[in-house]
């Protein structure tokens, strides 16, 4: 009987060694992104201002109007809660996250939504933290490149919006209940055929 119970308890450490090495793996195998169907999307860059990439089209995953089930990353929804007495308007719309990780201004978005009517993509909309001191000129940087081939217009501060091939973007800059950070919002769409 006491044998038993050395066994048992043997075998239960081993089990408790076994899943401290092997659940690291696990978990980074979890948080590891999918790649695009076609092409990897693009890996988060370290911050500072020789890596930063102002580039907005790895939030695009698909194509706008590509069919929900068409979409090649795995995506979690989010649920958004309406005023019962609001109507739906084409601006609501369902949206989810995908479980994979892009680079936005240089650093993972703390926020990535890929928003569907009538299950096809309609709009994407993203948001970075930045840190205060920084935020302007990055901002301004990067709607200087966004805005490149767009009829001239006085800049704004803290807005900038345009086109971009076949890609509308409104983007804005605001700043955090925090004081040392400033948070940089776009919301793309596709642009109307003419």
């Amino acid at each position: 009987m006491a044998q038993a119970r050395r066994l048992s308890r043997a075998l239960a450490a081993v089990g408790f060694v076994a899943a401290a090495v092997s659940c690291p793996a696990w978990l980074a195998g979890c948080a590891a992104s999918v790649p695009a169907r076609g092409s990897a999307p693009a890996a988060v860059t370290p911050a500072g201002p020789a890596a930063v990439s102002d580039d907005f089209r790895p939030l695009v995953l698909s194509p706008f109007g590509t069919a929900f089930k068409d979409v090649p990353v795995p995506l979690t929804e989010v649920l958004v809660f309406h005023q019962p007495e609001s109507r739906r308007t084409s601006e609501d719309a369902d949206c989810f996250r995908p479980n994979v990780v892009v680079a936005f201004l240089g650093r993972a978005p703390a926020d990535h939504l890929l928003c569907f009517d009538h299950d096809h993509l309609k709009r994407i909309e993203a948001s970075v933290v930045l840190p205060a001191a920084e935020a302007p000129a990055l901002f301004t940087a990067a709607c200087t490149d966004w805005r490149r081939g767009n009829p001239a217009s006085a800049p704004e501060p803290d807005a900038c919006a345009g086109t971009q091939g076949d890609i509308a973007f409104d983007a804005r800059r605001t700043d955090g209940p925090d004081a040392a950070a400033a948070t940089v919002s776009i919301t793309l769409v596709a642009v109307p055929p003419p």
